[in-house]
C-alpha cells in the first residue's frame, strides 16, 4: 500500500489531499466532543455534568473544522493534463498549481500562477471565473502587503497563458517573486 506523499500549497495535488486531511480531522474533533459528553452521561446517570459543558465548548473548533470542510468541497477538481502541460513549459519561472483564491464577493479557481520580475500571470480553465474580478482582488492583495507595480494578467485560454510564460522565460528574475507567491498561497484555500 502507497503512503499519501505530504502536498504543500501550490502542488497540483494540494486541493484533495487536504480535503481528506481536513475531513478526518473534523471527524476526530466531533468523535472528542460525543465522547466526553457520552462519558459524562454514563458515569452521572444524567447530561446535567460538568463533561457536558466540556463536550459543548470541544463542538467549538468541530463546528470551525466543518467550515473548512464544506469549503474545500466547493472546490472544483483541477484538470490533471492541464497541470501535466503547463509544467512542461515552466523551465525556471517559479510557479505555483491549483489556487482557490477567496474574496468577500467571489472564489476563483486558479489552475496555475507564474511570477516573473513585476509580472504575475495565472491561467482558468473555468469558464464562470470572472477574471477581471480576480485581477483586481490580487491586485488589491498586492497593494495592502506593500507589492507595488505588479502587473496581473489571469487568462482563460491556455494557450495564450504558454505563449506568455514562453515570454516571461527571458525575462530578469525579480526580489520578490517567492514574496509574492507566498502571498497567493496565503490568501488561497
Amino acid at each position: 500500500m502507497k503512503k499519501a506523499q505530504r502536498q504543500k500549497k501550490g502542488d497540483f495535488g494540494y486541493p484533495p489531499y487536504e480535503r481528506k486531511r481536513v475531513i478526518i480531522r473534523t471527524a476526530i474533533y466531533f468523535l472528542i466532543s460525543m465522547s466526553v459528553f457520552l462519558l459524562g452521561y454514563f458515569s452521572t446517570g444524567k447530561p446535567d455534568n460538568l463533561l457536558t459543558i466540556v463536550a459543548v465548548l470541544g463542538m467549538l473548533p468541530s463546528s470551525k473544522s466543518l467550515v473548512s470542510v464544506v469549503m474545500y468541497f466547493r472546490i472544483p477538481k483541477f484538470n490533471e493534463l492541464v497541470y501535466q502541460e503547463i509544467s512542461k513549459q515552466e523551465k525556471a519561472v517559479p510557479v505555483i498549481y491549483s489556487m482557490y483564491l477567496t474574496s468577500y464577493k467571489l472564489n476563483f479557481p486558479i489552475n496555475c500562477f507564474a511570477v516573473r520580475g513585476n509580472n504575475l500571470i495565472g491561467y482558468t480553465e473555468f469558464a464562470n471565473c470572472n477574471v477581471s474580478a480576480c485581477e483586481k482582488h490580487i491586485q488589491e492583495i498586492l497593494k495592502q502587503n506593500s507589492l507595488q507595480n505588479i502587473t496581473v494578467k489571469i487568462f482563460h485560454e491556455k494557450a495564450r497563458f504558454i505563449d506568455r510564460l514562453a515570454q516571461l522565460q527571458v525575462l530578469e528574475p525579480g526580489k520578490k517573486e517567492a514574496e509574492i507567491l507566498t502571498l497567493l498561497c496565503d490568501i488561497s484555500l
